[in-house]
């Protein structure tokens, strides 16, 4: 009989060949019944081992925590690479395993997993990094993805994590922050991983949220911090200077002699080294690369040492060698002493060498010469290279040890010479459009470099002394104002605000600059809008308008223009309208009168602005006027029509859509808001913040229809009618949790630098969970709105009056009426001294302090309170 070959399922293992070995013996035999019994047994053994390797699969590291995960799953590492003399930490490497491999304590099985985290610290030369590199080269095979980043700083970690983003496919978002949530939401979702923290400067709760904190991997930190890691439920291992016996070994495999071949004498002088220079790892690499340049010996280099030399004596002496050879590599020594420790990139000094002093550039421009330079360097340890030259891609490093060292051993004149063609280089090569998308990743890898010019300043006597060199005294300016305007193009108001305050402080002390003076105040007051910080950034921007003034020029102008709109945001934040319009309505008057109107977008954003502001004062008209007026003075570009222009347009969309939310066209609000959010999702991406906000107020009038769909559900009297509409009202409900609870996370993570925004999200929420029929959470949630409005704003701020309207019902609900309405009285007295009598948010104070009268049996009351809602809408 012929053997038929049935496949059960791909996992089934050990079943699937159990039912093969029978259903061949069944076949041999010639007994067709014991081959179909076979068949069947088979059958069940496959489908066994199929649901055990599902188990396996499915069960976590507690279960299986040595079971290998194929490394092809992943994007190859990037790990560096390893030295070929390392040697020894054999009891380090076991307890790193323990750790990182050991099952998991202290969770329940329904808790999402956490990554392992192990902190390996110890001095400066320990070998840390060395130590990181051979664990996670031996575990490659365990890993399904593998990954070395650069902690040495905020800034350089931040662009490490980006480029990985990228690397493993997320999608670049106008905000780093929000790329950085889709990266721990992306790696939550994966198993087996391994990310390696090389050089935390120190555990802070602000770079918190540049760690994973859920998923099924590893995570090696490198740092010289030995305290402060409970709060990442850590276990350090303490990394020291290398036992005698293994630092005897290292030397022999650095001196490349045999382990036959050692003579008495030669171990004699390895523990004289060592114990000279306390056997840290670092000042032996030193010693020894000096020992095989020089072509001397261990005696004759103890002879040059000093009594009680230490690693820095090490270096000195291979200085001093270089030099002599050449003074030109000692200068790139100094360049890169004020640099990022990392990722110097040799096509950007090639490419920019002009700025740098004389004899550099004169070496630089015969790339023959300066190879050799570069080689003396990394000969002797003082410099280390990565990449490959003929990609681009090849990069220099400093062990930051040795940078303190050079920096130390430079005179005031040296010193300023230096850092001011390392602040030369970096404004070089940084783009001068950082708000483009193309400038990303050029900006992003330099800004570890932007922080090391900038906290290693050298400042001079004289009055440019700080400011760049006499060469180019404006060019940290140039520099901070550039990188300002990445970071807010970013998101980043708080880092971006820094800068903008940096560069304004520099040109006070400059040569007079009156409209890069301006240009900078102009930018601090914005990030102060941006972050609610309304009296600063009426300041500032005041500032930015009394150095404009009295100057025509074309770029006083247009910065003049600006700052008037600015102002008048300022203003309609201080519920001071009238000054909010005329600051508007200035700005507006100074495009009209200007042919360059026609360049930007500048025209149409003041109309646009200048309708928010009506909108806000209750004057809807008005609003839906400026906002056709924005979309008229768009300046027509055809059919090859900005991208920029295009989201515009939405924007407006999104504007009209607001307008109509109150108005109560909440069908019409719905279509106009859902066609905007649309174009922002396809040109923005969903996790865009303006997208974001567009979901946001989408979610609030889906909300406001079910709650209208279940009134009508209560009022009507056909049961299929009525079973109709709470379905519509379910599903509206289902809808808007689904579009807000993305919004409300994504303002969480900022609530920290824009907490008025993630307010405005918390009066959304709570009135979702009051509709969904949780009081006590929306209560909750209102309350730490209306908190937050008190500390920004101060008890009589309109936004705070929002929250407790929207407070108002939550405590009808929870039955504690009085409550209720006092807060809708005190919110009702906020509305009129802010915004008058006949704004349309007291349209809704008025209907729930109804709901209130009512329910003490105030009839009256409430109906004069219905009148007085009724009047407020016929006027809108």
């Amino acid at each position: 009989m012929r053997a038929w070959v049935i496949t059960v399922s791909a996992g089934a293992g050990t079943g699937t060949t159990a039912f093969v070995a029978v259903a061949v013996k069944a076949a041999d035999s010639g007994g067709p019944l014991l081959w179909w019994l076979s068949v069947a047994a088979g059958l069940v053994a496959g489908l066994a081992g199929g649901i055990a390797a599902q188990v396996a699969r499915r069960s976590g590291p507690d279960l299986l925590p040595d079971m290998p995960t194929s490394a092809s799953q992943g994007p190859p590492h990037n790990l560096p690479v390893l030295s070929m003399y390392f040697t020894g930490r054999t009891a380090e490497t076991e307890r790193m395993v323990g750790v990182l491999r050991g099952p998991v304590r202290g969770r329940r099985r329904d808790e999402r997993p956490v990554p392992r985290v192990c902190v390996l610290y110890g001095a400066t030369g320990a070998g840390k990094s060395q130590l990181a590199v051979a664990y996670a080269r031996d575990q490659l095979d365990r890993h399904s993805l593998t990954w070395w980043l650069n902690a040495s700083g905020p800034d350089a970690l931040r662009t490490e994590l980006l480029e990985f983003a990228q690397y493993v496919g997320i999608r670049d978002q106008e905000s780093k922050n929000v790329v950085l949530m889709n990266l721990w939401r992306w790696l939550r979702e994966q198993r087996g991983w391994l990310l390696v923290y090389d050089g935390w400067p120190a555990y802070e709760d602000a770079l918190r949220s540049l760690l994973p904190s859920e998923g099924d991997g590893e995570v090696l930190i490198t740092t010289q911090q030995n305290q402060g890691w409970d709060g990442l439920r850590a276990s350090p291992i303490e990394l020291r200077v290398f036992p005698e016996n293994e630092g005897i070994e290292f030397l022999r495999k650095r001196f490349g002699i045999e382990p036959k071949e050692a003579s008495e004498q030669d171990l004699e002088a390895f523990t004289r080294l060592g114990r000279q220079l306390g056997w840290l790892p670092l000042a032996l690499e030193q010693a020894a690369a000096y020992i095989v340049q020089a072509e001397t010996t261990v005696v004759e280099y103890l002879r040059d040492l000093p009594g009680g030399a230490s690693v820095e004596d090490t270096f000195r002496l291979a200085i001093s060698r270089i030099s002599e050879a050449s003074p030109a590599a000692v200068d790139l020594l100094r360049l890169c002493t004020f640099l990022a420790s990392e990722d110097v990139q040799k096509t950007t000094l090639m490419q920019y060498r002009s700025v740098l002093p004389v004899r550099l550039r004169t070496v630089m421009a015969d790339p023959v010469t300066f190879n050799r330079a570069v080689l003396l360097l990394v000969d002797h340890s003082l410099l280390t290279r990565s990449g490959d030259w003929r990609d681009g891609s090849a990069a220099y490093g400093m062990h930051p040890r040795v940078q303190t060292l050079i920096h130390d051993g430079l005179s005031l004149a040296e010193r300023l010479e230096w850092s001011q063609a390392a602040v030369r280089l970096v404004e070089a090569c940084f783009p001068t459009t950082p708000d483009l998308l193309a400038s990303r990743p050029v900006c992003e890898r330099l800004m570890p470099h932007v922080e090391a010019v900038i906290d290693k300043l050298a400042w001079g006597d004289d009055a440019d002394g700080g400011l760049g060199a006499s060469q180019d005294p404006e060019a940290l300016a140039r520099l901070l104002h550039r990188v300002g305007a990445y970071q807010e193009h970013r998101c980043d108001w708080v880092r971006s605000l820094d800068f903008f305050e940096r560069e304004a402080e520099l040109r006070e002390i400059g040569n007079g600059d009156l409209l890069g003076r301006a240009t900078a105040r102009y930018a601090v007051a914005r990030q102060h809008y941006l972050l609610a910080g309304l009296d600063d950034a009426e300041r500032e921007c005041r500032r930015a308008l009394d150095l404009c003034d009295d100057r025509e020029e074309e770029a006083f102008l247009r910065l003049r223009a600006h700052c008037q709109r600015q102002l008048g945001g300022i203003m309609r934040e201080h519920n001071r309208f009238p000054e909010a319009l005329l600051a508007a309505r200035t700005a507006v008057g100074i495009y009209e009168g200007q042919a360059w109107r026609e360049e930007s977008l500048d025209w149409a954003v003041a109309e646009q602005e200048t309708g928010l502001i009506h909108r806000n004062a209750g004057r809807l008209t008005e609003a839906t006027r400026h906002y056709r007026r924005a979309e008229e003075c768009i300046p027509t570009r055809g059919n090859q029509e900005p991208p920029d222009y295009t989201v515009f347009r939405a924007m407006l969309q999104r504007d009209l859509g607001i307008v109509a939310q109150d108005r109560g066209q909440l069908e019409h609000a719905e279509a106009m808001l859902t066609e905007a959010l649309t174009v922002f999702g396809a040109h923005r991406g969903p996790e865009d913040f303006e997208t974001a906000q567009i979901a946001k107020f989408l979610s609030d009038v889906l909300r406001r229809r079910s709650e209208s769909h279940r009134e009508q559900a209560r009022r009507s009297l056909r049961l299929l009618h009525r079973r109709d509409l709470r379905r519509r009202a379910r599903a509206e409900l289902d809808q808007a949790d689904r579009l807000l609870g993305p919004v409300v996370e994504l303002h969480r993570k900022r609530s920290e630098a824009e907490e008025h925004k993630y307010a405005a999200c918390l009066n959304k929420l709570g009135s979702l969970r009051l509709a969904q029929g949780r009081p006590a959470e929306a209560r909750r949630t209102l309350e730490q709105a209306e908190a937050i409005y008190l500390r920004l704003y101060g008890e009589r701020h309109y936004y705070r009056a929002k929250s407790l309207t929207r407070l108002g019902p939550v405590l009808r609900a929870q039955g504690d009426g009085g409550a209720a309405e006092r807060v809708l009285r005190e919110a009702d007295g906020i509305f009129r001294a802010a915004l008058g009598d006949d704004h349309p948010v007291l349209m809704a104070v008025c209907e729930h302090l109804s709901d209130c009268a009512s329910d003490r049996g105030d009839h009256e009351e409430a109906g004069r309170l219905r009148r007085e809602a009724d009047r407020i809408r016929r006027l809108l």
